[in-house]
């Protein structure tokens, strides 16, 4: 039996081999063969539902023997038992939220291969050992590619959880994401703040694997990592709000190094530096939209650049705060974090759904909080888990710390549980992505057709925030990975361009 490592005394390298084992075990013959044995204990179990695995060092669980799925099937509501050794056990006790009567979950592939193109791994190869991890858990020399090769990482070592994150920050997204959005704070069952609609993006200027040949960065990077920016067009009183962030290459070592952030007010008709201190991730913005009598939610990344009381509704006797930014995720700050990997774990998770949502559709059902992908396909994964502590004081986000479930060959979120100073569960965020190759259309990269895209797209989150009934969900069907060519991606680095034509 296999403890949590918070209750065994057994080493996370003898947890970790442990699994290798499990992953090879519906075959007891196979798993006495040292040759089927996989030589890292990082290793991701080949395609196919046979053999399927099992729970592995799951914080508070015993590593299970592995269910049988086959791909497929649809498990309904009255079926659920089955799932629960393939669920983060948090989600499990707040299953209502994300699982309903009616619903239609399919599985898909069993460790179904979604990994990077050759590209990416060529660049990985090249700069090993290049990179540097500090004192203070920030990196130098990181030049493209993943910057610890799983290979290189010692599961004993204490500095393994924040290599991990370094690699999970620098996952191969293409060469980032845009497209249109839809985010919906939602108040329990009833209440349901007016969706905010637009358009966002986040593209990589620097450490650009498909760019090998123009020293990994596009020219006009001017020291920065990447920019991102966006577009309000609903509600009314938010339409047109249009910011840009920058994260400076700096940050890649100085935890006190915050963003460039700029935004365009319609109302001030102007655009203003806003002050970034506590963004961690993507920014966005804060505006207040009133959901039922007395009550008020805001919807943004906490108080960093927030804007207050556009056209909504006043304070009344209750007001949530949305801690989130629709992006949860996506992009993170690893060196604001103490990491330790918790273990790895099997679970189903909804990395590549197949039923369109906003934009293509935007009256999908999710359940009756609105957070649920259950009607939609699941597939097996391998999940590195990874919990990081936050450094310092605790910010306005309350999180004293995070677990983080990271498929482990693409290291794509696919749960994020949230801890505040208590160790209280805040929040439960459950990712969905899609992937590239299964888009016939999916476009090219501007410079080279011919080069593979091969990523998973995140299309979807959902956040139960469980302190206060309230939560959130995000839509981006449309999201793809590939850039803009140089010159339209040189004019979204303008700050200028914020208010050109209003």
């Amino acid at each position: 039996m296999i403890r949590s490592p918070h209750s065994s005394p057994l080493s996370l390298g003898l947890l970790l081999a442990v699994g290798v084992l499990l992953s090879v075990g519906a075959n007891s013959a196979a798993a006495e063969d040292a040759d089927a044995v996989p030589a890292s204990p990082w290793a991701v179990p080949p395609e196919g539902c046979v053999p399927p695995g099992g729970l592995r060092a799951a914080a508070g669980e015993d590593a299970r023997a592995g269910a049988s799925f086959e791909t497929g099937e649809v498990v309904a509501f009255g079926a659920m038992d089955r799932l629960r050794g393939f669920l983060p056990a948090l989600l499990w006790t707040h299953r209502e939220r994300f699982f309903y009567e009616g619903m239609r979950l399919e599985i898909g592939p069993c460790f179904r291969d979604y990994g990077a193109p050759g590209f990416y791994h060529a660049a990985t190869e090249r700069f090993a050992g290049q990179t540097r991890l500090r004192e203070d858990g920030g990196i130098e020399g990181y030049v493209a590619g993943r910057p610890f090769p799983e290979q290189t990482i010692d599961p004993e070592s204490p500095d393994a959880g924040l290599r991990w994150a370094w690699n999970a920050a620098w996952r191969y997204q293409g060469a980032g994401f845009g497209g249109a959005f839809r985010v919906t704070d939602l108040l329990g069952r009833i209440g349901r703040a007016e969706p905010f609609l637009g358009r966002v993006f986040k593209y990589d200027l620097a450490h650009r694997v498909d760019r090998p040949d123009d020293g990994y960065a596009v020219p006009f990077a001017r020291g920065n990592q990447w920019v991102a920016g966006g577009r309000l067009d609903q509600p009314f009183d938010a339409r047109e709000y249009a910011w840009r962030q920058y994260r400076a290459e700096e940050s890649l070592w100085e935890p006190e190094r915050s963003d460039d952030l700029h935004a365009y007010l319609p109302t001030w008709r102007r655009v203003r530096r806003i002050n970034a201190r506590d963004v961690e991730g993507l920014y966005m913005p804060s505006f207040s939209v009133g959901v039922v009598q007395n009550q008020q939610l805001i919807i943004g990344g906490g108080s960093a650049g927030g804007v207050a009381a556009a056209g909504g509704a006043g304070v009344g006797s209750s007001q949530i705060q949305t801690k989130r930014s629709g992006f949860e995720g996506l992009a993170i700050r690893p060196l604001l974090y103490e990491y330790r990997v918790v273990g790895l774990q099997d679970v189903l998770a909804p990395i590549n759904v197949q039923n369109a949502m906003y934009p293509e559709n935007p009256d999908r059902e999710f359940g009756p909080w609105g957070l649920s992908f259950a009607s939609d396909r699941w597939d097996l994964r391998r999940a590195l888990v990874l919990e990081g502590k936050v450094k310092g004081a605790i910010g306005q986000r309350r999180q004293s710390r995070v677990v983080t479930y990271l498929d482990l060959q693409t290291l794509q979120p696919l749960y994020l549980l949230s801890y505040d100073a208590k160790d209280e569960a805040i929040d439960i965020g459950v990712y969905a992505g899609r992937w590239s190759e299964d888009r016939p259309d999916y476009p090219r990269w501007p410079d080279d057709p011919e080069r593979p895209v091969r990523v998973i797209d995140s299309v979807g989150e959902a956040f139960a925030n469980l302190a206060e009934e309230g939560s959130w969900r995000r839509e981006s069907w449309s999201f793809v990975s590939v850039p803009p060519p140089d010159k339209e991606l040189r004019s979204l680095t303008s700050v200028s361009n914020l208010n050109k034509g209003r």
